[in-house]
């Protein structure tokens, strides 16, 4: 007889609009009796627990798990082995657990880390992911324009107290989508600026919600804070292409003379 072990679905929520649910996601969120998701900030209900909030009917076991905004590696070591404890309860009853987190869990997820302490803890637990619609391709499609086309490349960098990664992917991709902007957003400002790129940068914040904010011109945009979920796209092709529309104008103005 062969052996079902339980399984711990990481499911992509997608960037913020219910309706960017797969339906695999709507398959798995119906199917699964225990739903996990990182609980809000103080009494605020989660970003992912609000995305399905459809789906948490009375039949199925909530968790709220606590897992903290924090660099601090002990104080996130702490955090994700009680998390995953609290799923192994309902894992190893028998039970499949569904881990929702925003966007898709391969990209700078939550899902990710929580996911190793499980399988280590648990190797027989069975872990599957569903990919979701992430905050990048949501983008793209709210400014209603490809990120990259034909040769071009793209660069999705998560925005840190040192630049130097980002200042690389600047230097060497036609598109830079910047990530976790919140907390260094003043400097990467004055950097895009210091690159004459503040008009071919494009400011999204709360993608997908009723809150949604997009700017396609950065050069007057002037903001005490962005929010947690915001990011940038950086389309240098864009001034590229604008550089050489010019200078195609100028060729043909002094033809003309």
């Amino acid at each position: 007889m062969t052996q079902v072990y339980p399984r711990l679905f990481g499911v992509g929520a997608g960037a913020g609009d219910p309706k960017w649910l797969t339906l695999e996601a709507d398959r798995i969120l119906r199917d699964t009796p225990v739903i996990a998701f990182p609980r809000g900030f103080a009494t605020e209900t989660g970003r992912a627990e609000k995305i399905v909030q459809a789906y948490l009917k009375p039949d199925k076991y909530l968790l709220r798990l606590a897992l903290p905004m924090t660099r601090d590696s002990a104080v996130l070591d702490q955090a994700w082995n009680d998390a995953a404890e609290q799923l192994l309860s309902y894992l190893g009853r028998g039970l499949d657990v569904v881990f929702v987190t925003e966007g898709d869990p391969s990209l700078y997820s939550t899902f990710s880390y929580l996911a190793n302490v499980v399988a280590v803890k648990s190797p027989n637990t069975a872990v599957e992911i569903i990919p979701g619609i992430s905050s990048v391709t949501a983008a793209s499609a709210m400014i209603g324009t490809s990120l990259v086309m034909g040769q071009q490349s793209l660069a999705i960098i998560p925005a840190q107290d040192n630049l130097i990664t980002l200042i690389r992917a600047l230097e060497t991709c036609d598109t830079v989508v910047i990530l976790k902007i919140s907390q260094n957003f003043d400097r990467i400002y004055q950097l895009l600026d210091s690159r004459h790129l503040l008009p071919s940068t494009v400011y999204l914040g709360e993608i997908g919600t009723p809150q949604q904010e997009i700017v396609t011109d950065l050069r007057n945009f002037r903001q005490d804070a962005v929010p947690y979920f915001s990011l940038l796209v950086v389309r240098q092709h864009a001034v590229a292409g604008e550089k050489q529309r010019s200078a195609e104008r100028d060729e043909k103005e002094t033809r003309d003379a």
